[in-house]
């Protein structure tokens, strides 16, 4: 694992903790890359780093959302266009029982975790947090 990768799983450990205080134990659910990003990566960030929490944590990892369109990367994006970019872009694949946090490494506007979370509400999956390493600058 990347020194990077490390720092990121640490900083999600401690905010997990933080939830399951408030809200017990529950089920992992990664933000999933968009299929060009894991590419270029090699691999699914997010899935990866979700199942060390797994590991440390007991609470399993599902790999529950999937892109039903392509969405643009959203680094050059305002918020607003954000969020239309990523409308109806994530779908749950089934329904789980438990609580879900959602687990992602950063929030900047909330448009990724906004979607996620509608997506699981859509199969009736209560999502009790998102878990996430760091928090950007507010967009306008």
């Amino acid at each position: 694992m990347e020194q990077a990768d490390e720092l990121i799983l640490d900083a999600l450990k401690k905010s997990l903790l933080h939830c399951v205080k408030e809200h017990g134990m529950g089920i992992l659910i990664p933000i999933p890359s968009r299929h060009s990003a894991a590419r270029l990566r090699g691999r699914q960030f997010m899935l990866e780093l979700s199942k060390q929490l797994t590991a440390s944590t007991g609470m399993p990892t599902y790999e529950n959302l999937i892109h039903i369109r392509k969405v643009r990367d959203q680094s050059a994006l305002d918020a607003r266009a954000r969020i239309k970019n990523l409308e109806g872009a994530l779908k749950g694949q089934r329904y789980l029982s438990g609580k879900a946090f959602l687990i992602d490494d950063l929030v900047t506007t909330g448009a990724t975790l906004d979607e996620a979370a509608r997506a699981m509400r859509d199969l009736g999956i209560e999502v009790a947090a998102a878990v996430t390493a760091c928090v950007a600058e507010p967009l306008r």
